[in-house]
């Protein structure tokens, strides 16, 4: 669950009634589509506990990110 998701509704433009599943989509093309930012620049903004694995189909990307409930470390992997 992100804990700053209202802030990160207005920062992507994205309606009140957008959820994680539909923030982390938007946010992960809106900054691959800018330039090629490294993995933790796209998570880094996201506050709280949270997993997801996201598949890029235009460029058969595997993105993974995880935070642990115990640790503020960030752990993205790009496959």
């Amino acid at each position: 669950m992100l804990d700053n998701l209202g802030s990160l509704r207005q920062q992507y433009g994205l309606a009140k009634s957008a959820n994680e599943v539909v923030l982390v989509i938007e946010a992960y093309k809106a900054l691959r589509d800018r330039a090629p930012y490294p993995p933790s620049h796209v998570v880094g903004h996201l506050c709280g506990n949270f997993a997801f694995v996201l598949f890029d189909k235009s460029t058969s990307t595997l993105f993974v990110a995880s935070v642990s409930p115990f640790s503020s470390l960030l752990r993205p992997r790009v496959a």
